[in-house]
C-alpha cells in the first residue's frame, strides 16, 4: 500500500493534508493521533473507500487513484479485507455464511474450515451470529476478512468494543496473519496496548504525519501519542 502526496479535502479544511506513506507486504501499521487528525480519512483514501483530492494512492500493487469504481469493487473483494469496531455482520445468517459472503459475491473462495479453525471458531459455523459474544463476533468479522488471502486487511479500532483480553485475542489473529501469511495489515486505533501488536507506528496531527518509525512499548507509545497531542494543542493555541 502506497500514499503518494495525498490531500483530503472537505471543503476549504484538510482531513489529509500532503501525506506519503508506503507500506511493504507482510508489515503491521498502527495509525494513531488525536480525534480530527485524520485517521479514518487516511484509512479510507488508502483503502478505496474514498477518493483524494489530490496525490495517488496504490494498493495490492494497483494504482487505484482513477479507477472507475466497478473495478475498485472487484479489488477491494478480491484482494483486501476489513475488520470494523461494530463487526458490520448479518446477525441472522450463520458464522459460515457471514464468512463466505465475499465468495458469494463473486470474490475467490477460501478454505472455511481452515480459517475458522485459525480464528479459534471451529465448530462454530452453523452458528447463528446473534448468537454469539463479541469477541466470537469479531473472530467471524477477521475470518471473513482473511477467507479471500487478501493482500491487506484494513482495521478501524477493530477491540474498541471488547474488553482487554478478547482484545488482545483478536489482535494476535492479525498479528498471525502478518508473521504466517505476509498480510499486510494497517490499524487505526487509540489504545497504545493495541498499538504494541504492531511493527510500525505512525502519528498523525492536524492531517499530516509527524512520527513514523518501529513501534515502542505501550507505555512509551502513550507518551508520544501524548506529546503529540500537547503539540497540536499548544499550536492551536498560539494560532489563536
Amino acid at each position: 500500500m502506497e500514499l503518494v502526496d495525498v490531500t483530503k479535502r472537505y471543503g476549504r479544511a484538510a482531513a489529509l493534508d500532503g501525506v506519503s506513506l508506503a507500506v511493504p507486504a507482510g508489515t503491521f501499521v498502527a495509525v494513531m493521533g488525536a480525534t480530527g487528525s485524520g485517521k479514518s480519512t487516511l484509512l479510507h483514501c488508502a483503502a478505496g473507500l474514498d477518493r483524494p483530492s489530490h496525490g495517488r494512492v496504490r494498493l495490492a500493487g494497483r494504482d487505484i487513484t482513477r479507477m472507475r469504481e466497478g473495478r475498485l469493487t472487484r479489488l477491494r473483494r478480491d484482494r483486501v479485507g476489513f475488520v470494523f469496531q461494530s463487526y458490520n455482520l448479518l446477525s441472522a445468517l450463520t458464522v459460515r455464511q457471514n464468512v463466505l459472503l465475499p465468495s458469494r459475491l463473486g470474490g475467490p473462495r477460501g478454505d472455511l474450515d481452515g480459517v475458522l479453525r485459525s480464528v479459534g471458531l471451529d465448530g462454530l459455523a452453523s452458528r447463528p451470529v446473534g448468537e454469539l459474544s463479541g469477541g466470537q463476533r469479531q473472530r467471524v468479522a477477521v475470518a471473513r476478512a482473511l477467507i479471500t488471502r487478501p493482500a491487506v486487511v484494513f482495521a478501524d479500532e477493530p477491540t474498541g468494543a471488547l474488553d482487554p483480553s478478547t482484545g488482545a485475542t483478536v489482535l494476535g489473529l492479525l498479528r498471525d496473519a502478518v508473521d504466517r501469511d505476509g498480510v499486510t495489515v494497517v490499524m487505526v486505533t487509540h489504545d497504545p496496548g493495541a498499538a504494541g501488536f504492531s511493527d510500525r507506528l505512525v502519528l498523525l496531527r492536524d492531517g499530516r504525519i509527524v512520527a513514523d518509525g518501529p513501534t515502542p512499548d505501550p507505555v512509551a507509545i502513550a507518551e508520544r501519542l501524548r506529546a503529540v497531542s500537547a503539540a497540536g494543542l499548544a499550536g492551536a493555541g498560539r494560532a489563536a
